[in-house]
């Protein structure tokens, strides 16, 4: 019956109803439009990605040949086993002959061998020791109770040594005398120069002066802690370097300090290149035989110049290992495994068993490291092993590393690739439907310049070199872009021809040069891409707001339409109960 929609299911079914159809009818259309411009905002956000990824090595190709990737330099070595290299873009093209006749080693001292539980007499006190190489000095105390065995001797040697910092200690100065002057210092930490500036006119104590002092140097130095020392009425500043591999330098000398703050009547500092022992001489204590020990002291660095110079400057713990003041200074060398002495020969410069020998290009050459990189300019040799009369020399090349400057190359073709097929593929119209690129005039342009990029001639190239990439093996295809179609083409050029290879991509009007100047005009805050997804921004945003509203509309719609229904509802019950009663009546 046709009163059957006036029930409460009925009621619901004709609004619902309403509302599905009103919303086909009004909203479906605002839907559609906004998935078509979320579709064309992710399609533009995807190219801006890939733009910019071109544009990144877009900039690196544009870079001048000199500092680029096409100075690229590989080494090779005839015999790894003996000499290695390696080598940066300054390196020129070049071959090598070189021969290793010794190989540099750390100085090594060792001292007698000593019976490990012997008891150990008239050794209680500090016993100083200084260490010395070519470059740096160091000291270390070594405190001794006078209990000790000879094992436990050298063990407190070994770790005071391993275990010590590098500490600058100034001239000690009366807390309460009054210090005047102005000026700067340099404090220099492992060759990184700082300048400790001070303004102390009108005078201060020198309390105070070191106070100030300290706090400077711990605010603009990192590495070091500077401290005021107290002795008695006397005052100090002590420098301690954390690192036992750095360096410290602060003197008053070479017009390092612009003032009179260091010099001999005041702080009276002259301290120059101070290590911690241990960053000068590494120690061990071990036992070549049952019940006995021996303490080994070894160079840090390697060669002559690092060659180990020792002594006590007061006490006699060195002497008291065997390494007595005269074994030290002769250098005695004792090879067995009782006696103190050096393990290697250094009489000379020249005669000695602790620098590398090596015969370069004819020329016979001594270093301090196996590492040689001063011989040839951006070459770096690594010496492995010596060689004896019978094997041959030993011939390294440097040259252009051609296998690094392809895979450069062909990372910018998949990028560049990357982009001209998302532009291409959605520039079309085929059975799938209408690109979303298809008659967008600012992909039609982006595609046009990657095209006459990829396929032209590079103009201002000089008449009879490289100007086309088909000239190097890269050719370009309208449906993929550009391919590396003879990789040796690609390799003689980069081989033989690096600076007009280079010409190609990084000059004036070059592929590099172009694209990265064109790209910047897209990507970026004020780029056409960047104004294009803010047109879609504002669209989405719009349409979104009108399906708000148009809902609202419809919602209101539906719940004035169900009002109307409910009250009819209510109409029709109230005639069928007076049917009813007219029913009953006349019954």
């Amino acid at each position: 019956m046709a009163y059957d929609y006036l029930t409460t299911t009925g009621i619901a079914s004709l609004v619902q109803n309403y509302s599905d159809n009103e919303v086909k009818k009004r909203i479906t259309p605002l839907n559609d439009k906004i998935s078509t411009y979320q579709s064309k905002n992710s399609v533009w956000t995807d190219l801006n990605t890939k733009l910019l990824a071109l544009k990144s090595i877009a900039y690196d190709l544009r870079a001048s040949s000199s500092d680029t990737y096409l100075a690229a330099k590989t080494t090779s070595s005839s015999n790894a086993s003996f000499i290695t290299a390696v080598a940066t873009k300054d390196a020129s093209t070049a071959a090598y002959n070189m021969r290793v006749s010794q190989l540099a080693k750390n100085d090594i001292a060792v001292s007698n061998n000593m019976t490990s539980a012997g008891a150990v007499t008239n050794m209680a006190g500090t016993h100083s020791l200084s260490f010395q190489n070519g470059t740096y000095h160091g000291s270390v105390d070594v405190v001794l109770t006078g209990t000790e065995t000879n094992q436990t001797v050298m063990q407190k040697m070994s770790d005071a040594i391993n275990q010590s910092k590098a500490v600058l200690n100034t001239g000690s100065v009366n807390a309460s005398s009054i210090y005047s002057g102005t000026g700067a210092f340099t404090l220099d930490l492992n060759g990184t120069e700082n300048s400790i500036a001070y303004d102390f006119t009108g005078g201060k104590t020198y309390a105070e002066v070191i106070d100030d002092i300290a706090t400077k140097i711990n605010n603009q130095v990192s590495g070091v802690t500077a401290e005021k020392i107290v002795d008695g009425s006397n005052v100090s500043l002590r420098v301690s370097v954390a690192s036992t591999s750095q360096y410290i330098t602060m003197t008053n000398k070479n017009t390092t300090d612009t003032g009179t703050l260091l010099d001999a009547s005041h702080l009276n500092t002259d301290v120059t290149k101070l290590k911690a022992a241990g960053g000068i001489v590494s120690t061990a204590v071990f036992s070549p035989s049952s019940g006995n020990s021996k303490i080994s002291f070894t160079s840090v660095d390697s060669g002559y110049d690092n060659r180990l110079q020792m002594s006590d400057t007061s006490g006699s713990a060195l002497n008291f290992v065997g390494l007595t003041s005269g074994l030290l200074t002769a250098r005695t060398k004792n090879p067995d495994d009782i006696n103190a002495g050096f393990i290697y020969n250094v009489t000379s410069s020249t005669a000695n068993e602790l620098n590398a020998k090596v015969l370069f290009n004819g020329i016979n050459i001594q270093s301090n490291s196996n590492t040689l990189d001063t011989l040839a300019n951006g070459v770096t040799f690594n010496l492995k092993s010596v060689m004896t009369s019978t094997d041959s020399d030993i011939a390294v090349n440097v040259q252009t590393d051609a296998t690094s400057v392809k895979t450069k190359i062909k990372d910018f073709l998949t990028k560049y690739n990357s982009t001209y097929t998302a532009i291409k593929n959605r520039s079309m119209t085929d059975l799938t439907g209408r690109g979303l690129f298809v008659g967008d005039p600012t992909a039609s342009s982006l595609l046009s310049k990657l095209t006459t990029v990829g396929m032209g001639k590079i103009s201002g190239i000089p008449q009879g070199n490289l100007s086309y990439l088909s000239q190097v093996g890269i050719t370009f295809d309208p449906l993929s872009g550009l391919t590396v179609s003879d990789d040796t083409k690609l390799t003689d050029a980069i081989t033989n021809k690096p600076s007009q290879v280079a010409a190609l991509f990084s000059s004036t009007n070059g592929v590099a040069t172009q694209l990265y100047s064109s790209v910047t005009n897209y990507t970026g805050a004020d780029g056409a891409i960047s104004r294009i997804k803010s047109s879609l921004d504002t669209n989405i945003k719009y349409m979104s707001d009108k399906v708000t509203s148009t809902q609202t509309r419809i919602d209101k719609s539906a719940s004035v339409l169900r009002d109307q229904y409910n009250r009819l509802q209510q109409q029709l019950s109230a005639l069928l109960v007076a049917q009813q009663s007219f029913s009953a009546f006349g019954a």
